[in-house]
């Protein structure tokens, strides 16, 4: 979830996270598990007791910005007055920044289910949003169109039988949101 003051505004990111279990399918090792020839779960004081073995994802995220392509930064100052309009077309993609491509498309259908339904794998727009802003005294006034997006942070992993927990892969990926606009900051030079 973000929080911003205006177009623009200041970015506060509340994180988020989940563990996704994937549903339990019926097998024969299952079967016999539960009749009781299955390994004995660690924690438990009964034999024949073990895990369903099945695929999950733990996610975490955090806000990022995420600049639009073909939108340049723009600078202004010392001093005055910026006013930015961004009406031309651009467009931002997720980013693996650590881990598989691989796991972009299944990594996206779990954080719109759990983290947040705003988040895609591209955001591409032509809409108009016009900002004005006064630069301090002295001061160099930036801009850039950015979504409002989140990294999400993922293992995936393995129960086995014996329910110990086998880790498959991991990686952060950037995902654009549909919020978008305007983040304004300020320079010395």
């Amino acid at each position: 979830m973000f929080f911003h003051r205006g177009a623009v505004g200041v970015l506060a990111a509340l994180s988020l996270s989940a563990t996704l279990l994937a549903p339990a399918t019926a097998s024969s090792e299952t079967d016999a598990c539960m009749a009781g020839s299955g390994t004995s779960h660690p924690d438990s004081a009964q034999t024949g007791v073990c895990c369903v073995t099945q695929t999950n994802y733990s996610l975490a995220s955090k806000g990022v910005r995420m600049p639009f392509s073909g939108v340049p930064t723009f600078k202004n100052g010392p001093g005055g007055k910026m006013v930015v309009a961004r009406s031309y077309s651009g467009s931002v993609s997720a980013q693996v920044v650590a881990g598989a491509e691989a796991e972009v498309g299944a990594v996206l259908a779990r954080a719109t289910a759990s983290l947040s339904t705003s988040l895609a794998s591209a955001n591409s727009t032509a809409s108009t949003n016009t900002y004005e802003r006064h630069i301090s005294r002295d001061r160099y006034g930036n801009a850039r169109y950015v979504s409002w997006g989140q990294e999400v942070s993922y293992q995936k992993f393995r129960i086995n039988r014996d329910c110990t927990r086998t880790t498959l892969a991991s990686g952060r990926i950037q995902y654009p949101s549909d919020s978008e606009g305007w983040y304004y900051w300020e320079t010395g030079s």
